[in-house]
């Protein structure tokens, strides 16, 4: 009598015995510069070739900002492919200091970037008195506004392959610190803070595409709960963020020290398709088939950028 033993192929397929763990994230960009300087990154985004990055450069981040210098410090946006190369980079501002802190993409495929920097000099003219003795022999001068003052808004509208297409500016009468923008049907939404004599308040305001801003709306500053968990779309898939130390959902072999921020790509279903470990606070997730999962993580008050390229 012959016996035959038939094993499954399913039960030696690798697809089928493989189960998914959780990799530990290293950044691929992260803000190289002198000690005290003021550079620094501030925020992504992605279009289906690339991944762009927005902040602030007074000396450093030399890898990858390489356009000459506009004047104390100067906003950047710069992109880079999937394998990190840089594909081009900007400076945006003028001769005065100037920071940019937030990005977003428009349907037709532009980059929106919001900053700030200081209004032009303006010099009060003094009417003089001939009729009245000067005894001191002092010259009599406007009034000059100081420079670097950070009381005009400014937007910049960012080609795909990194050419300025228009500038728009809001001035206001106090320091203006953008730190959001997201596009809102028709027109693009704008936050972040707004300081006075009286103190500091959130501000928001609109914008459209050609570049007429909505009255600057105050009120007091709203500290955002982040929610525990966090889901984007991902195709026919899902993109879940959250903090986790010994429970993930169908990645049963998770354990960690202390609570850590988590990445799961899922399908609908809620099968594990990849995940993925990050060191600190997650920021900002964005998702695009090309290039993979872009994150925004802050650690110890400093902006990195993860590349998960398992998550295309």
């Amino acid at each position: 009598m012959v016996f035959a033993l038939v094993i499954p192929l399913s039960a030696i397929s690798p697809a089928a015995s493989a189960a998914i763990k959780v990799l530990p994230s290293k950044p691929v960009i992260t803000a190289v510069s002198p000690v005290g300087s003021g550079d620094q990154i501030s925020d992504i985004a992605l279009d289906s070739n690339s991944l762009a990055i927005v902040g602030t450069v007074e000396n450093g981040l030399t890898d990858f900002v390489t356009s000459p210098t506009l004047g104390g410090s100067d906003g950047f946006i710069a992109a880079f492919d999937k394998a990190r190369n840089l594909l081009w980079n900007l400076r945006l501002g003028s001769a005065n200091d100037d920071i940019a802190t937030a990005i977003t993409k428009d349907r037709d495929g532009s980059f929106w970037v919001v900053g700030a920097t200081s209004k032009p000099i303006e010099i009060t003219p003094v009417v003089t008195d001939d009729s009245t003795v000067n005894l001191d022999s002092v010259s009599a001068e406007g009034a000059v506004i100081p420079q670097n003052t950070l009381n005009r808004l400014v937007l910049w509208k960012v080609g795909s392959t990194g050419e300025i297409s228009q500038t728009f500016f809001s001035d206001v009468n106090g320091l203006i610190a953008p730190s959001a923008i997201t596009l809102s049907g028709a027109s693009l939404k704008i936050i972040g803070s707004f300081t006075q004599e009286q103190g500091t308040e959130q501000f928001s305001i609109s914008a459209s595409f050609d570049g007429v801003f909505s009255e600057l709306k105050l009120g007091k500053i709203v500290t955002p709960k982040p929610q525990a968990i966090e889901t984007i779309k991902a195709g026919p898939n899902k993109i879940t963020s959250f903090i986790s130390k010994t429970t993930i959902i169908d990645v049963p072999s998770w354990r960690a020290k202390k609570p850590t921020p988590v990445i799961v790509k899922y399908t609908n279903k809620g099968k594990a398709l990849a995940a993925n470990s990050l060191p600190g606070k997650v920021k900002k997730v964005l998702w695009q088939s090309n290039i993979g999962t872009a994150v925004l993580v802050e650690v110890n008050s400093n902006n990195q950028i993860h590349l998960l390229t398992n998550m295309g």
